[in-house]
């Protein structure tokens, strides 16, 4: 049986926030995110092994993939340190937590930072719900549906009633 793993602390962006309107784009969310939890764990950028992103579409809503090499540039420290961005839909700042625990219960890590980070705000209403549709089985899920997640959740309580 492996060690325990411990989360050390913690941070998060106000949802309510428009980085958009601020002029801002997801390096800045990252970096904000990534600093508040370092502060929150009272360590420094030199002290992480590994860092882990969880995203679900920033290519589609910022035309932004390579998440993990973003991290490089928040700090001078974070330079040759590994990252790797995780997709699994809503579950993507899960699986990253899931793959930062797995790291250092394997003994390759002590300490691995985790983000999950999503930039939705920054495109229309409708193109939004069109990105977010990619987590859909396309030609096969709610094909007619103009907004997918709505319509999965409405068949859902159907299923259960």
């Amino acid at each position: 049986m492996s060690d325990p793993v411990y989360v050390l602390g913690g941070a998060q962006t106000d949802f309510a926030r428009n980085w958009a309107r601020e002029g801002l784009e997801i390096d800045a969310m990252m970096r904000e995110v990534l600093f508040a939890g370092l502060e929150s764990a009272k360590l420094e950028p030199r002290d992480l092994q590994a860092v882990h992103v969880g995203n679900f579409v920033a290519e589609l809503f910022c035309g932004q993939g390579q998440l993990g090499g973003i991290v490089a540039s928040l700090h001078p420290d974070l330079s040759g340190v590994p990252t790797q961005r995780h997709e699994a839909a809503c579950a993507s700042g899960s699986m990253a937590m899931l793959a930062a625990s797995a790291e250092i219960e394997a003994g390759r890590y002590d300490l691995v930072a985790v983000l999950g980070v999503e930039f939705m705000r920054n495109v229309p209403g409708q193109r939004a719900a069109e990105h977010l549709g990619a987590a859909a089985w396309q030609g096969r899920e709610w094909t007619d549906a103009t907004y997918v997640w709505p319509a999965a959740f409405d068949d859902l309580i159907g299923a259960y009633s």
